[in-house]
């Protein structure tokens, strides 16, 4: 009783409110050869359950890693809050989460032959209840690019500047630190497209301003590790339809730099499910609601092979709607192929990933949406020839899969402008949304207005079924309601003049 006390008033005091809009504390955890991972400093002192700090050690190493000193891996994760005593201090929107503690982390091995393995291992992790990866990846490189990842003085001067920050709100904010000055730009969604892709520096200066849900990785980065290029229509397809998707690598700040691009790859339509950009065995992700123990709908970031054995075990023997899709990163960058070959595709990365007794290869799924031949010919000559200037390869992709999830929405926002009402708050999930949404009579607006996405199919009657097909699984995916509830809530949030007069198009 004594100590529950003692932690409902650590997170209450009052010294640190301020700090406590936009970040809880820093972890500063070692890998201990004897014991495994262990907490060595929070700060400040923070009233985070034993389980909470277990997860937070687990999270902030990698599983997999070479015996060499490299260079420091950035990456990011998300567990479930089960600290009763921290409370949520965000008084303007976009309000954090009271569910979710998010980290980013910065991991450093270095020789040191006074220890069993002639190495250190060392993380320092930022832990919030926001999920703003880029921006605090950026606090965290500030912190250790000049020195030790765990000095506690330029912890607490760090802390003792975030302490004068006004709390997060939608909007730009210029925030001092350390001689720094960074500038967060805070949509009123986080699924608004293509945060941070035409930025304009900041006055008097040659920074480019943080978008708060801005994805952490580059394409121009992931694709050469990717399995082929039209892997992209695939991945996003089964991100539309809300399907899982999981991501494996040997390295955790490759996965969940992909997982973060895939995340923006939908917008504008929020992805549904649980996502977590660096998932470890230890994770109560297992542990949830559905009766297998496995969510229907995710995204995950993976580095242990037994892991993905695991999951699609349970995916496979318990029912679950659809299989997995496995998107393996190779370990090196290499020369990604335009198509991928199937039947080279299982044995290659069952190798390269060093995957136990290997994996079967995936089979091809059925798709709907046609591949823009046009745009994949130019990505691929981009690859080819990095220094050409053919296309930037990352803004185009973006733009690309922005576009195209605009088209695909074109059709429900025409449909919804013009016969629907949202006076009447009722979706499945009880948030607000368009009571009398009728999808027969939806698809029969399809066949009177068209659309102008392109759909796979030799012939127009086929076209014309892989359309339908296509949009009767979106309109019953949780995707749609995701999208609904969003669309409702941004419309009467304008309409309140709560949005402020810059804010950007959601659609």
């Amino acid at each position: 009783m004594e100590k529950s006390k003692g932690n409902a008033l650590l997170s209450h005091d009052p010294e640190w409110t301020e700090f406590r809009h936009w970040a809880l504390c820093f972890v500063v955890c070692n890998f201990n050869v004897d014991v495994g991972p262990e907490i060595e400093l929070v700060y400040p002192e923070t009233a985070l359950s034993s389980g909470d700090l277990s997860a937070i050690t687990f999270n902030s190493f990698p599983e997999r890693q070479d015996t060499e000193p490299a260079e420091d891996l950035n990456f990011h994760f998300n567990i479930r809050n089960n600290s009763p005593d921290i409370p949520l201090h965000s008084p303007n929107q976009p309000h954090g989460s009271a569910d979710t503690l998010f980290g980013s982390c910065v991991f450093r091995q270095e020789f040191d032959t006074m220890t069993k393995r002639s190495y250190n291992q060392k993380s320092l992790v930022l832990i919030s209840n926001y999920d703003f990866p880029a921006f605090y990846s950026r606090i965290l490189n500030i912190i250790t690019d000049m020195g030790l990842i765990s000095d506690p003085s330029r912890l607490e001067a760090v802390c003792s500047e975030m302490k004068t920050w006004s709390p997060p709100a939608i909007g730009q904010q210029s925030l001092p630190l350390l001689g720094y000055l960074l500038s967060l730009e805070i949509p009123p969604h986080p699924s608004f497209p293509l945060q941070g892709l035409m930025s304009e520096p900041i006055p008097g200066t040659s920074s480019l301003p943080f978008f708060a849900y801005e994805p952490v990785g580059a394409w121009e980065n992931l694709l050469p590790h990717m399995s082929s290029i039209t892997e992209l229509y695939v991945t996003f397809e089964k991100l539309v339809l809300c399907e899982p998707v999981i991501v494996l690598s040997k390295s955790p700040q490759r996965s969940s730099e992909l997982v973060s691009c895939l995340i923006d790859l939908l917008r504008p339509i929020p992805y549904a499910g649980p996502y977590k950009p660096y998932l470890t065995m230890q994770s109560e992700f297992f542990a949830s609601s559905q009766e297998n123990g496995l969510p229907k709908h995710f995204i995950v970031g993976i580095t242990n092979p037994f892991l993905l054995k695991r999951i699609m075990s349970m995916s496979t023997t318990k029912g679950n709607e659809s299989t997995p899709h496995i998107i393996y990163l190779s370990n090196g960058p290499q020369k990604t192929p335009l198509k991928q070959n199937h039947s080279r595709h299982g044995r290659r990365h069952s190798i390269d990933l060093d995957i136990p007794g290997g994996i079967d290869p995936q089979v091809p799924t059925k798709r709907y949406l046609k591949s823009d031949h046009t745009f994949l010919n130019t990505l691929d000559l981009s690859l080819k020839n990095p220094k050409s200037g053919i296309a930037p390869i990352g803004h185009a992709v973006r733009r690309h899969f922005a576009e195209l999830s605009a088209q695909i929405l074109a059709p429900l926002n025409r449909f919804l402008a013009t016969n629907m009402s949202s006076s009447v708050p009722i979706t499945p999930g009880g948030n607000p949304g368009y009571a009398n949404f009728s999808e027969a009579s939806f698809l029969q607006s399809l066949s009177k207005y068209g659309v102008a996405v392109k759909f796979r199919g030799q012939t127009p009657l086929q076209r014309h079924k892989a359309r339908d097909t296509f949009y009767e699984k979106f309109c019953r995916s949780p995707n749609f309601y995701s999208w609904l509830e969003m669309k409702v809530t941004l419309e009467r949030e304008a309409s309140a003049g709560l949005l402020g007069r810059d804010a950007p198009d959601k659609s």
